[in-house]
């Protein structure tokens, strides 16, 4: 995929593009655990004899009492174990399949970035368009410390902390020196940046990464990748069992309380936006009224808005999508708005808390236009939106775009890390998430609940959206997630 295709995967992807067709449904024992067939970090008890009800070993090879059974003897595959006696602690499956992927421990446990009293992490973005990221992760880890979540008595400690400045290499450079340098347990990264060299780098050195799942990493192959809203892109890039998003699609049919509507969309003319419109073209297949290109911020920019106007004018679409760059949303949504328009325009990136209040400018070109946010909005009625306003009033922060982003990336790494208990190494966790399995738990008004290994495939797919009314964004439906709960 070309380099330019993947850094503008932020406007195309955050904005939900990649919607064709109605989640499937994946029953919850697709991805039933199943016992390797040789696993020996879980040797037999040496003490515990064999039930007199079991079929007898050869006679020509009677077991020794004193002696135990071999390790690297496997088990006879005409003996299954009962299916009604619960495994030993220490005979766990260390194999699970879920659809097409096998999950396994066939490396060395690590204790990398774990002592007695901490566990360290790093934290890497693009500052240009997350800014405020560490914000929203110093938020979350404060409450973490202050109330002792993790088993053990452990502390969590961010350790670096790396703004890859829009570059590939830099993002890969600075990922392998928080590794190999400060010597991290995991990550937390959200950038456009963050490529294949990076991601499978984390993946080769089982170092768990946590962030906004739009990103190829953060979908199988790679297992050590997690989205906290699962993966996103998985459709998109070809993931083998993964569901086309109907969210985007599905949240209008809400507002309007309708399927038979008729939408307009302006594409940015760049890799992005052509990919973005021909799955717009399937999408919103015979409800298409326009599916236009328009330049982007980087060619240029819109100099005359008018003959966008016109188009909408023209096609009077029940609703106006903005699959934009920031700049071109502002533009449009300001001049749309002034033409006499009466339909809802909304896009996918100006939900920017505190933004139309602090810059009128802006909130005069934002004003009742609608932002699609994959992230909940701040609805401080929400027992979970309480919480965050405390956790970053402790530090002294506000909690802006970017700085969500780091929140609700901190958020799931402190969960993960606390499945895996006390004796926490790589080993731990990836038992832990990957083969046991695992789902986050959320209080209401929080994001929707991630389960893995599933969600290494598909997504929760949830969203929001918000308006903006007197210069102050308001929820204008709620967060809600359109996937399968049983996937």
């Amino acid at each position: 995929m070309k380099k330019s295709l993947l850094f503008k995967l932020l406007a195309l992807l955050a904005a939900l593009t990649l919607v064709a067709v109605a989640c499937g449904n994946d029953d919850d024992d697709d991805g039933a655990a199943a016992p390797a067939p040789e696993a020996t970090e879980a040797p037999m008890d040496d003490a515990e004899p064999m039930d007199d009800e079991e079929e007898p070993m050869d006679e020509e090879e009677p077991m020794d009492d004193e002696e135990p059974m071999d390790d690297e003897e496997p088990m006879d595959d005409e003996e299954p174990m009962d299916d009604e006696e619960p495994m030993d602690e220490e005979e766990m499956a260390t194999s699970r399949t879920w659809g097409a992927y096998t999950y396994e421990i066939d490396f060395e446990p690590s204790t990398r970035g774990v002592t007695d009293d901490t566990v360290r992490l790093g934290a890497m973005t693009q500052d240009a368009l997350y800014g405020g990221f560490t914000d929203g992760i110093n938020a979350r880890l404060g409450r973490a410390n202050r109330d002792g979540e993790l088993p053990g008595g452990r502390s969590v400690e961010l350790v670096q902390y790396v703004d890859d400045g829009s570059d590939p290499q830099a993002n890969f450079e600075g990922a392998r020196s928080m590794v190999e340098n400060d010597e991290v347990f995991g990550i937390m990264v959200t950038s456009a940046v963050s490529l294949p060299q990076t991601t499978d780098y984390l993946d080769e050195n089982q170092v768990p990464f946590t962030g906004w799942g739009f990103m190829p990493g953060f979908c199988a192959p790679n297992d050590w990748g997690f989205g906290f809203n699962g993966c996103l892109s998985g459709f998109a890039f070809g993931v083998e069992g993964a569901d086309p998003l109907v969210s985007v699609q599905n949240i209008w049919y809400d507002f309007f309380g309708t399927e038979d509507i008729v939408v307009g969309i302006f594409n940015s003319d760049d890799d992005a936006g052509r990919a973005g419109h021909a799955l717009y073209e399937n999408l919103w297949a015979g409800k298409l009224a326009f599916n236009d290109f328009v330049p982007t911020q980087t060619a240029g920019g819109i100099t005359d808005p008018t003959r966008f106007v016109n188009t909408v004018l023209e096609h009077d679409p029940d609703l106006v999508i903005l699959s934009t760059d920031f700049a071109g949303a502002i533009t449009l949504k300001a001049t749309i708005a002034a033409s006499g328009y009466e339909g809802p325009v909304a896009d996918y990136l100006t939900y920017v808390p505190g933004l139309p209040g602090s810059s009128p400018d802006l909130g005069q070109a934002l004003e009742g236009g609608y932002a699609v946010t994959q992230v909940p909005p701040l609805d401080d009625s929400e027992p979970a939106i309480q919480q965050l306003l405390a956790d970053y009033e402790e530090v002294g922060a506000f909690p802006g775009f970017g700085s969500l982003v780091g929140y609700w990336s901190a958020d799931l790494l402190l969960q993960l890390i606390a499945a895996a208990g006390e004796d926490l190494n790589t080993a731990s966790f990836y038992q832990a998430i990957n083969i046991d399995g695992f789902e986050t738990t959320q209080q209401s008004g929080a994001l929707g609940p991630v389960k893995w290994p599933a969600d290494h495939v598909v997504a929760p797919d949830c969203t929001g959206m918000v308006q903006v009314v007197d210069a102050d964004y308001v929820v204008a439906h709620e967060f809600v997630c359109y996937g399968d709960p049983g996937r």
